[in-house]
């Protein structure tokens, strides 16, 4: 005999299978993180493919061939190009470093000794430091360019898993998104399309944005660092639009490493001083600042994410910590989506079950409210089929309105006094309540009648008279009827209220 499980059996079952794929997945995030950098960049453009789709007509598959080849020419050019200028920047500022630190407190020591008597700098001091920091990384290099070597070499398998998972999220993204929906039951897909709608809209909108920001953020503090002449332009310049995905704080230290660089310029540009030239370049970043938070955000973003600024650098901590860059970049939205499931899940708790009595004294009402039913998800409906209405050969319609409010969610009970409607309704599973024959069933209550105004006790008699043959009006039965028993005839009397015609 095959065991089923119980409701509560699959329910405990899920969410143990839940935690231990998380567990899972927690241990071997480092192996994930080529994949879902596929993940994320398959869904940032998956819009441009369905766009491209819709209006050229073209196959699917040959338009993702066509931007998967784009894109990998786009990265070989960055990697190619871009990269050796960008670390070439970034070695000859790392390199400045200590002279510019140098230079900086013998300035400082110059100008304000005081201060520096006060503080116990040291210039001698810090430049045995800084000499023995030097040969200390000296000493590391050969281990150094070891682990270089071996990081490289991961770098390389990374990139190449990352491409071809990218291109297999190119071609077969929306095939795998129909498997999924298609193995959660068919009740529920109602409720995951509009709780998977708030998601997309949430999670494309922040990653897309996030996307444009960097690139126009880049590209136009890449503008005004040139017009100043500033020193490692171009990767002050990407450096500043990396660091808007840090919300807040991110901006700030961006404008304070390019103050800080244009501080301790060697050679200033336009004869200004280095105090001239960081005010000029503070100023920059602080208008771009307030343009990109007037014009940029609100037009690429919104406020779609909802969430409070010290709970997105509390959620930025974490995904740094456990994912580096790409935690930095899934935290927000990763924090936006967890709070949409908790919404839904609260919604839910706190929902009342909707109950729907429906009187059934037709058998032409039943295939509309079976063509109904999809519409009435997570919803409690009551059937009072009235005696008479299903006979023994109306299994198969009573089958089909249980495996539609299976399917679609719908708790479908019945309520009758006919015992082949409750035999029917047991049979094929519904919960049934038969009414015993004798029970009194309840009755509509009558209209309630309107209050006539009775005529008192000192109005004039009322008169109540009766035909009779000949057509003569007599009035009182008693008078007539003891006159009849006499043998008397029948003679007419007037009445004080119905006088006898003329004759």
């Amino acid at each position: 005999m095959e065991t089923h499980f119980s409701p509560r059996a699959k329910l405990i079952t899920f969410w143990v299978l839940t935690g231990l794929v998380l567990l899972v997945l927690a241990s071997v995030f480092n192996v994930l993180a080529p994949f879902l950098w596929a993940v994320v960049t398959a869904y940032i453009f998956q819009p441009l493919i369905n766009g491209i789709v819709r209006r050229t007509r073209l196959p699917r598959p040959a338009v993702a061939v066509v931007l998967y080849f784009a894109l990998v020419a786009g990265l070989v050019f960055g990697v190619v190009n871009l990269w050796p200028v960008v670390r070439t920047q970034a070695l000859g500022l790392l390199n400045q470093l200590p002279g510019s630190a140098e230079s900086a407190v013998q300035g400082v020591e110059a100008r304000y000794p005081y201060l520096v008597a006060q503080l116990g700098l040291d210039t001698a001091t810090l430049q045995a430091q800084i000499n023995d920091l030097i040969k200390e990384v000296s000493s590391r290099a050969p281990g150094t360019v070891v682990t270089v070597v071996q990081r490289l070499v991961h770098l390389l398998i990374e990139l190449f898993v990352y491409l071809i998972a990218t291109f297999f999220f190119f071609i077969q993204g929306d095939r795998i998104l129909a498997a999924m929906r298609g193995r959660v039951p068919h009740r529920y897909h109602r409720e995951i399309d509009r709780v998977a709608g708030e998601i997309n809209a949430t999670l494309g909108a922040y990653l897309r944005g996030q996307l444009l920001l960097v690139i126009i953020m880049s590209s136009v503090t890449y503008v005004a660092l040139s017009i100043y002449n500033m020193p490692y332009a171009i990767f002050l310049a990407i450096a500043t639009g990396f660091l808007e995905l840090i919300p807040i704080i991110g901006p700030w230290s961006a404008g304070a490493i390019a103050v800080s660089v244009a501080a301790l310029a060697p050679d200033p540009p336009f004869g200004w001083s280095n105090t001239t030239l960081a005010i000029a370049i503070g100023v920059t970043y602080f208008v771009l600042r307030q343009l990109e938070d007037v014009l940029v955000i609100p037009t690429l973003i919104g406020r779609i994410v909802h969430l409070h600024p010290l709970l997105v650098i509390f959620v930025l901590l974490i995904g740094t910590t456990i994912g580096g860059v790409l935690g930095l970049l899934l935290a927000v939205p990763s924090a936006a989506v967890v709070k949409i499931l908790l919404q839904y899940i609260y919604g839910k708790l706190v929902a009342d079950v909707e109950r729907r009595v429906v009187l059934l004294d037709d058998r032409a009402d039943l295939p509309a409210l079976l063509d109904e039913l999809p519409g009435l998800t997570n919803r409690h409906i009551v059937l009072l089929p009235q005696p008479g209405l299903l006979a023994w050969d109306d299994l198969p319609t009573i089958h089909q309105f249980a495996v539609a409010a299976t399917r679609h969610g719908v708790d479908l009970s019945v309520v009758t006094a006919d015992p082949v409607a409750g035999s029917l309704a047991t049979a094929v599973g519904l919960d049934t309540t038969v009414v015993p024959a004798g029970a009194p069933l309840p009755r509509r209550p009558r209209p309630a009648r309107p209050n006539r105004p009775r005529p008192s006790r000192s109005s004039a008699p009322r008169c109540r008279p009766e035909r009779r043959a000949g057509g003569q009006r007599v009035a009182g039965r008693a008078a007539g009827f003891n006159r009849r028993l006499a043998g008397a005839p029948a003679t007419p009397r007037p009445s004080p209220c119905c006088p006898l015609p003329a004759a």
